[in-house]
């Protein structure tokens, strides 16, 4: 078999480009190609004949063989491999890989050739994918122009208000007095004044949803753990009859209110902090959260993996965002005819043309397919399974008495086998994915996304939301970071903004061994606090943190797998990142043993860092004491315990495990929720987290530099029955933290304030009621104008 991998494909004939977040080039930030996409030899040499007209003919040279734009197509693994077999290749079945290396050939600051690799990604699927996070899948997309499409909230400026869209006049032609808040107010676009569609009417988000007792009722259940037949039940105590899609409505209008709130609030803060004036740290830890799903039956235990991607406030515990690698929009079977059928039924955007090439064509790389944004063998699966689904439900309720009914059974039974054969002809025969033969499920509406695009889009957005400073952020080690953030953060990083530092502790610590270092950490802190005070080397005004600094300094060890091993997984063994890691000896809110790598640090740092081996056991004072306080800024902590929190109080969020030969294997049974369901229930969940539910919080960084308030004791006495007479007990030590929202902590004004001074969380009931999404523009302005003057109106005496 011809092996098209292996055949004269140039890299510009490959090379997508970069894209607005520059993907596609080296993530090497001391590498004169970071940043920098794919450009030609020939331009590179007009450039710099141009740029410097000195240079000799050996500099021109290295520059045209490494200066900027300086890449070289590279092998490809044989996990990407692919065989197809109809079509163009049906009686000559040809072998070629579905994704490319690329290698960079800039020099680094040291003078060396880079030679880091990275795979092709498509900047086109990372902005879908950004596009569809932004808004929440279409959540907080508002009203849009009917002639043009034009969102209203994306320039408010291009249209303007024209009316009330309620009765002006009553029966008799007499003016009618609106004494409430108008329901509806009428838009226009200006720039389509006079086409359809221009003029269009926009409601208050809850002009539908008008129990509120019941919403109250429903937003309780879902924050519990009910499942969607228990919120039935609790409202229909009351002698009420509501139906399952009126239900699912109003957690959509619920998860739509709450996220709208969330962005007004976090816009509040932003002009808040930028007005302050003064520098801003964002601490931020990133996990993950699988959810493994069964979205069908309890027989059918052939589950789905989600992946949830968090991130968090370190200092106050506030999650930012909550992003699922599930796309609830996508219909699989309708997106499949529209981009690889035409009109006709035919086979269409199969293949790539390369003129003027030895391969004249050859099927579609992943970056260039239309669906490649997808988990595409899930994809063309889904297609298959939602025509059997049909097939099934077909055979089941479809006449067959007599010959003609037979006959159309029959006939629409074999019209959907060939719509099966194209499918798997174009996915399997084509494009090399093999189609699941195990036992069919039903279909869904919605699609699992690459998880790389949802991971990069996760953090852009996280990137738009904060308001403008230093940045540093703790991970896990996870795969697909390494050729993300450097991209994502470009900007930050060239300006000594950005840091990145990978962590991993003993999750498999027990309570009692988690208990017991802790113990022997704070034991020991405190040991080398008070030699230092006798020594001279702290004072009493030394604060907290630099004593937990100097004791992370003095005991830092470097990190091995083994003996002689690297600690960090091969995705990180690159030259783009540092080889040291190094343990540290804090033992403080459940991170045992905590072990941190440094992907990224300020340049000076991260250059002197770059030129030790991974094994260097002696590392020097003046190197401890600057790698200190990133080991002290390194947590996950916030994430964890919102993870834990969701997976205590949500079901649907409960970790899924083996069970053991006896129970069997456990997972989360989706048919309960649609998926689409499913992540409104997460967004919702996260806000009431952030703004509604006040709890205590001990930040991580307070436990490092053991500054848990010490538990005071308590008197208690025991009352003798019958009687008036009371015996004293001993008294008992007791820890009360002061319970605040997260959204307290960071600093935003979402709160009530109580006539003693202190602070509640916001009202719900007053909250679900006003206009969150256009807050800041007209239409919002005018639906509070309406809603301020009803409720200062004064009631008139009977």
């Amino acid at each position: 078999m011809t092996s098209l991998a292996t055949l004269n494909f140039k890299l510009s004939q490959l090379y997508p480009g970069a894209g607005e977040h520059c993907i596609n080039t080296c993530a090497n930030p001391d590498c004169s190609n970071f940043g920098h996409p794919l450009t030609g030899r020939a331009t590179r040499k007009s450039i710099w004949e141009e740029k410097r007209p000195d240079l000799t003919p050996e500099q021109l040279k290295f520059v045209e063989m490494h200066g900027p734009g300086a890449y070289k197509l590279a092998g490809a693994s044989e996990k990407h491999r692919r065989i197809s077999r109809v079509f163009a290749y049906q009686n000559n079945p040809h072998v070629w890989s579905d994704q490319r290396t690329i290698r960079c050939l800039g020099q680094t600051h040291e003078g060396k050739i880079c030679d880091s690799g990275f795979s092709i990604l498509s900047p086109d699927h990372l902005d879908e994918e950004i596009d569809r996070l932004r808004n929440f899948n279409g959540v907080l997309d508002g009203p849009s122009c009917g002639a043009c499409g034009k969102r209203f909230l994306d320039d408010p400026d291009e249209f303007a208000l024209d009316g009330v869209h309620e009765r002006s006049k009553d029966r008799k032609g007499q003016p009618v007095r609106q004494k409430r808040t108008p329901t509806s107010l009428r838009v226009l676009h200006k720039p389509c004044r006079g086409k359809k569609g221009a003029r269009f009417s926009v409601s208050l988000p809850h002009a539908g949803q008008k129990t509120t007792a019941d919403n109250l009722r429903i937003l309780g259940a879902v924050l519990n753990s009910a499942g969607i037949v228990d919120v039935q039940r609790s409202i229909g105590i009351a002698g009420k009859k509501i139906g399952m899609s009126r239900i699912y409505d109003r957690i959509e209008w619920l998860e739509g209110v709450f996220l709208a709130y969330e962005r007004e609030m976090l816009r509040r803060w932003n002009d808040k902090v930028e007005q302050s004036g003064k520098a801003v740290e964002h601490l931020l830890s990133h996990d993950d959260m699988v959810l493994t799903v069964n979205w069908e039956t309890s027989t059918d235990r052939r589950n789905t993996q989600l992946n949830c991607a968090i991130t968090a406030d370190a200092r106050s515990g506030y999650v930012y965002r909550l992003d699922v690698d599930f796309d609830p929009r996508a219909t699989p079977l309708d997106t499949f005819n529209a981009t690889y059928l035409d009109q006709a039924g035919m086979p269409q955007n199969l293949e790539h043309l390369y003129p003027n090439s030895k391969v004249q064509s050859a099927p579609k790389f992943s970056w260039q397919r239309p669906t490649g944004r997808y988990h595409e063998p899930q994809f063309f699966a889904a297609c298959v399974n939602e025509i059997k689904a049909f097939q099934s439900r077909a055979k089941r309720r479809m006449p067959k008495k007599d010959k003609s009914q037979q006959a159309a059974r029959s006939a629409l039974i074999q019209r959907t086998k060939g719509m099966i054969a194209n499918i798997r002809m174009i996915s399997e025969g084509w494009f090399g994915f093999p189609i699941d033969e195990s036992e069919e499920r039903g279909s869904f509406k919605g699609m699992t996304t690459r998880d790389i695009y949802t991971k990069g889009a996760h953090f852009a957005l996280l990137k738009e939301i904060l308001s403008r400073g230093s940045i540093v952020l703790t991970t896990e080690q996870e795969a697909t970071l390494p050729p993300l953030l450097p991209h994502i953060f470009d900007e930050e990083i060239r300006e000594d903004r950005f840091a990145w530092m990978a962590m991993s502790f003993n999750k498999k610590a027990t309570k009692p061994e988690k208990l017991d270092k802790v113990k022997e950490y704070r034991k020991a802190r405190k040991q080398f606090h008070n030699d230092g005070m006798y020594a001279g080397r702290f004072d009493p005004g030394t604060d907290a943190q630099t004593v937990s600094e100097a004791f992370i300094a003095d005991r830092m060890a470097t990190a091995l797998r083994g003996t002689a091993a690297h600690f960090q997984i091969s995705n990180y063994q690159s030259e783009v990142f540092p080889a040291l890691w190094v343990r540290s000896a804090t033992q403080a809110s459940g991170e045992i043993d905590k072990t941190v790598g440094f992907p990224i640090l300020p340049r000076h740092m991260r250059r002197t860092l770059k030129k030790l081996p991974f094994d260097q056991e002696e590392l020097s004072q003046d190197l401890r004491e600057e790698l200190a306080p990133w080991v002290y800024k390194a947590t996950l902590q916030p994430v964890s315990s919102f993870m834990n929190s969701l997976r205590e109080r949500m079901s649907v969020a409960a970790r899924a495990g083996s069970g053991g030969a006896r129970v069997g294997g456990s997972y989360v049974q989706g048919a309960i929720f649609n998926p689409r369901t499913l992540i409104a229930l997460l967004n919702i969940y996260r806000v009431h987290y952030n703004f509604f539910e006040p709890r205590p919080y001990t930040c991580p960084y307070e436990e490092i530099d053991d500054l848990v308030d010490p538990p005071k004791l308590t008197p208690r006495a025991l009352r003798i029955p019958g009687t008036d007479e009371f015996v004293d007990l001993p008294p008992r030590a007791r820890r009360s933290r002061a319970r605040m929202t997260p959204a307290m902590r960071h600093g935003m004004d979402a709160f009530t304030q109580r006539n003693d001074g202190t602070q509640d969380p916001p009202d719900i009931y007053r909250m679900l009621y006003r206009p969150w999404l256009y807050m800041g523009t007209k239409l919002g302005a005018r639906f509070e104008r309406s809603r301020g003057r009803q409720k200062h109106q004064v009631p008139a005496s009977s």
